[in-house]
């Protein structure tokens, strides 16, 4: 039994471990948040919740069917022959035409409203997941540039312990080269414990356990970008869900509008009655009709209130679709500004900083080994070196997050 239990537990750490090395692939989490995500799946009920709504508004209100005892004996209640008259009424309200098909009209634009906030909600759900993917690749390449650091200061330390025995050195070296390993260790730590963090959130976007295992990032392979601005703006109009969901604002506020001015056409109350006389033996039918009179003097005001204020919700959701038609020109702009200023910075640090400094760290090293220059100047040319990788790991992450930016705001992906 014991042996079983040893295998399985082996077993499930080799397999968690096998996750956390396997590479982890920013389109499978993007698919698997689209699938999974709570939030999101929240959105698609709403928009089936808004399907099923439309044969609800356009359907009539439910008939009545009454039954009417009139004139029965207080002597007799229960006797049915001694009844004058026993009737049953089925009755039915009619709107005036027109009104059910804008009342569905209505229903059908919210179904749409519901699809485009879905849309919107799916763009948010893949930004979230690729900022907290290029976080935790900012991050783990940060690990691995402690870890390379942790294994270049041990060398550091070594040289200055040799020297220090042949006497080359003072002892001050060494002590400073095992504070900066200590200093690098408790980064690492620091690193560790964020990674965590960061995993758990993609977790979380992903419906999965905050501690299910992920695998290591990898940034996408892409090919120069090119972006123009108008053209931009232009798929922005033309894909953006939130822009669909403002226009549809204005031609629902239209409709009702429409519908509010139908309120002062009367609506209809049909009944067909079947009479029966049991005292007599009398049986026949009776009709009738009803109609509404919502242009009398009492009730005009109502009227006129509802038609002022659909006109009044038109304009405001004139205003508000031009004020979002702004708000996504001015993301694009934004947005695009970031993605070629990151982009000079990744551009420069790829073929300027990134080279000097190694040199620099190399030229240096072989100065110190040959005492021609002291430990204080090994030691800021290291961190030149480290600072410079953890600069530039940033500015990949940066250029990744910036374009992931701009394509939500633009509303689809950039080829």
């Amino acid at each position: 039994m014991k042996w079983v239990l040893f295998t399985m537990i082996s077993c499930a750490a080799a397999f968690a471990q096998n996750e956390q090395d396997r590479a982890l692939v920013l389109d499978e989490l993007i698919r698997a948040a689209l699938q999974n995500n709570p939030e999101l799946r929240a959105f698609a009920e709403n928009h089936r919740a808004a399907q099923a709504r439309i044969p609800q508004m356009s359907s009539l209100d439910d008939p009545m069917f009454n039954v009417e005892i009139e004139e029965a004996p207080r002597s007799a209640p229960f006797n049915t022959s001694q009844w004058r008259y026993l009737n049953f009424t089925f009755a039915q309200k009619l709107p005036f035409p027109g009104k059910l098909s804008k009342a569905k009209t209505l229903v059908e634009i919210d179904v749409e409203h519901a699809h485009h906030d879905y849309e919107e909600k799916a763009l948010e759900v893949m930004a979230n997941v690729k900022a907290a993917y290029f976080e935790l690749y900012m991050i783990q390449r940060g690990l691995e540039v402690n870890q390379e650091n942790i294994n270049l200061m041990a060398r550091f330390v070594n040289i200055a312990k040799v020297r220090y025995a042949v006497g080359q050195v003072m002892n001050q070296d060494v002590l400073k080269a095992n504070v900066e390993l200590a200093r690098l260790a408790n980064t690492q730590i620091t690193l560790q414990q964020q990674e965590e963090t960061v995993k758990a959130m993609l977790n979380v976007l992903l419906n999965r356990a905050p501690q299910a295992p992920l695998g290591q990032t990898v940034l996408p392979e892409r090919s120069l970008l090119s972006f123009d601005l108008e053209t931009l703006q232009r798929v922005a109009l033309a894909h953006r869900p939130m822009l669909h969901h403002d226009s549809l604002s204005i031609a629902q506020s239209r409709v009702a509008n429409s519908l509010a001015r139908r309120q002062y056409w009367p609506d209809f109350d049909l009944s067909l009655m079947y009479v029966t006389s049991p005292f007599d033996g009398f049986r026949g039918f009776t009709a009738m009709a009803g109609v509404s009179l919502p242009f009398s003097l009492w009730s005009i005001k109502k009227q006129r209130g509802r038609v002022a204020e659909t006109a009044a919700e038109v304009r405001m959701k004139e205003a508000l679709f031009n004020n979002t038609r702004n708000m996504i020109l001015f993301a694009v702009k934004d947005g695009l500004t970031k993605v070629r200023s990151a982009q000079r910075m990744l551009d420069l640090y790829r073929t300027t900083v990134l080279p000097q400094a190694e040199q620099s760290l190399q030229v240096t090293l072989a100065n110190y080994q040959t005492r021609q220059t002291d430990f204080l100047m090994l030691l800021d040319s290291y961190r030149m070196l480290q600072m410079s990788k953890m600069e530039y790991y940033e500015a990949e992450a940066k250029y990744e997050m910036s374009l992931a930016e701009l394509e939500r705001a633009v509303g689809k992906k950039l080829e």
